[in-house]
């Protein structure tokens, strides 16, 4: 069975860190291309809202961002009629109850824990693209 791919996918993470290992688990799971980093609350916002920015099928959205914050972002995200209904992963350094619970209640469809270590890393990002693959992309190729 080939993968179904979650292209194109919009990663908002301002830690370049982060960004390379998030990218290096996405290129072992399915491909890098089609993946677009916004580093900031503002430029996802001016991408994904004010842009010419392809749609993303899936947005993978950091909650501690420099100026506009995560939970921000996501508000607008899920305040606008073109993209309200793509689905958006909070993927943060924070597993504070609080939140993940704010982040729930501004729409998040799934909020994960970002692992401290690659290992897990690897892990986390291979159960939310074969959740999001089988489950809630359901009809897109198999």
């Amino acid at each position: 069975m080939e993968a179904r791919a979650l292209h194109p996918l919009a990663v908002v993470e301002d830690s370049d860190e982060d960004f390379e290992a998030l990218s290096r688990v996405l290129r072992e799971t399915t491909s890098s291309e089609g993946v677009r980093r916004y580093a900031s609350g503002e430029d996802a916002l001016a991408g994904l809202l004010e842009g010419s920015d392809t749609r993303p099928a899936l947005i993978i959205l950091d909650l501690n961002l420099p100026g506009i914050r995560g939970m921000e972002v996501l508000a607008a995200l899920k305040g606008d009629p073109r993209v309200r209904m793509v689905p958006v992963i909070v993927l943060s350094g924070s597993s504070r109850e609080e939140d993940v619970d704010a982040a729930y209640a501004a729409g998040a469809n799934a909020y994960l824990s970002k692992p401290l270590d690659f290992t897990e890393l690897r892990r986390t990002v291979l159960s939310m693209h074969e959740f999001w693959r089988i489950a809630a992309l359901p009809g897109k190729g198999e």
